[in-house]
């Protein structure tokens, strides 16, 4: 007998479905639907719904169990048995499996092939998750979370800091700047006030975009948790009446500080150059 053809639902009957399936997670699970959904089509809405319900469902039931085990324990050699050209292939290999099991890990800094191989294996292979494997959901892990690398910390945070001040349309990052700040003599201040010197700043400009820039001094005290640095910054500048834009070197002088809640961000507390 041939099997009859599935009946495909119509906008309204998914409509319905979706709110009895939200007030299901409601009674199950706890929590409430914030936000506006009348943009998203009926169908996928309806197709998240349920991949959440599944999952609370697993969720509910699962067990720990390591990395290494969640992706089917393959074999892999220790690091130290590895010349760098057959690491490398292993590397690839392993990171591969992993996502293909829905685990993904993140490398934000540059690191050495053998280092993040001996990471996978030695490390992160024995770190514990629950159980659950859905498709299309991943679990994703960063490497510097569990190696923390403080210059990249504090590069990172002098480039959102120097867009935040230096281009036109870049909008200003509160995050990357303390609550407390130092104006350029070292008086204090606070972030609110140097938001807005900053943005009268950028709106005197009718062009103001950074071409490059290269950090040319960086200390950094991870006792103390305070960082300085010297930026050497190439504008592209323009003001009203200008016939066409120029091009200008300045200096900038960067202080930093150690966030007390989360010791991977970094604020800059002090800006000092000859436009700030």
């Amino acid at each position: 007998m041939a099997k009859r053809k599935k009946t495909k639902k119509t906008t309204d009957e998914l409509h319905s479905e979706n709110e009895f399936l939200k007030m299901k997670m409601m009674a199950e699970f706890g929590g409430n639907f914030v936000g506006n959904a009348d943009n998203i089509p009926p169908d996928i809405e309806n197709m998240f719904l349920k991949q959440v319900i599944n999952f609370h469902k697993q969720h509910a039931h699962a067990e720990s169990t390591s990395i290494y085990k969640f992706i089917g324990e393959p074999e892999y050699n220790s690091v130290n048995d590895l010349g760098d050209k057959e690491l490398k292939k292993e590397l690839k290999r392993l990171i591969a499996l992993m996502k293909k099991n829905g685990i993904v890990l993140n490398v934000l800094a540059p690191t050495d092939n053998r280092e993040l191989y001996r990471f996978v294996t030695e490390e992160l292979f024995k770190h514990e998750i629950e159980g659950v494997k859905m498709k299309g959901w991943t679990t994703e892990f960063t490497y510097e979370d569990f190696h923390p690398n403080t210059e990249y910390d504090v590069r990172s945070t002098i480039h959102d800091a120097l867009f935040s001040i230096f281009d036109k349309d870049t909008p200003f990052f509160d995050q990357n700047f303390s609550e407390e700040m130092k104006d350029t003599l070292g008086l204090s201040t606070d972030v609110e006030e140097f938001r807005e010197k900053t943005e009268n700043y950028k709106a005197s400009h009718l062009l103001l975009s950074p071409v490059k820039y290269h950090i040319s001094r960086m200390e950094i005290d991870s006792e103390s948790g305070k960082a300085e640095a010297t930026a050497e910054l190439l504008l592209k500048i323009k003001h009203d009446g200008d016939k066409r834009a120029k091009r200008m070197k300045i200096t900038v002088e960067f202080y930093l500080e150690q966030s007390k809640n989360t010791p991977s961000w970094w604020l800059v507390n002090r800006v000092v150059s000859d436009l700030t």
